[in-house]
């Protein structure tokens, strides 16, 4: 009987203790990722407009975070751009991004948005478990208003 009421107590505050978690609202869900230098700074810019700041890609990626109205939800990310500049940090990426993530080269600032749609229809190959090399990955440019991998 003692155990039973124990059962019976611990269902009534599981019911009555209201769940934590993420309001479906607050979440900004992105599709592409670009991260480059400016000056000694590391800049994270996404397909939502959101972006964030750092001397590393934690700092960065922290940023982002933090300055994101809402939650920023990284797990949809479908390509991430690097400039060859950050391509040594690429291994840092990984505890941030899916490893499915496809990977480009990208020297310049692009339009996220416009890439995004671009790279939706014209798959990169490289993808961020594949441990890659930026010499092997494609590079994408952006020339009067048009996306493409050279």
């Amino acid at each position: 009987m003692k155990r039973i009421a124990g059962y019976i107590l611990a269902l009534a505050a599981a019911v009555a203790v209201p769940m934590r978690g993420t309001d479906v609202g607050k979440l900004q869900p992105v599709g592409l990722i670009q991260i480059y230098k400016e000056g000694e700074s590391l800049v994270i810019i996404t397909d939502s407009g959101d972006s964030g700041v750092g001397t590393t890609i934690q700092e960065a990626f922290e940023n982002l975070e933090d300055t994101t109205p809402g939650v920023i939800f990284l797990d949809t990310a479908d390509f991430l751009l690097v400039s060859r500049e950050v391509g040594s940090q690429i291994k840092e990426v990984e505890g941030y991004l899916k490893p499915s993530v496809r990977i480009c080269v990208a020297q310049e600032r692009v339009d996220p948005k416009q890439a995004s749609e671009y790279l939706s229809v014209h798959h990169p190959g490289v993808k961020l478990k594949d441990e890659p090399s930026l010499e092997i990955a494609p590079e994408l440019v952006q020339e009067n208003g048009r996306s493409k991998i050279k």
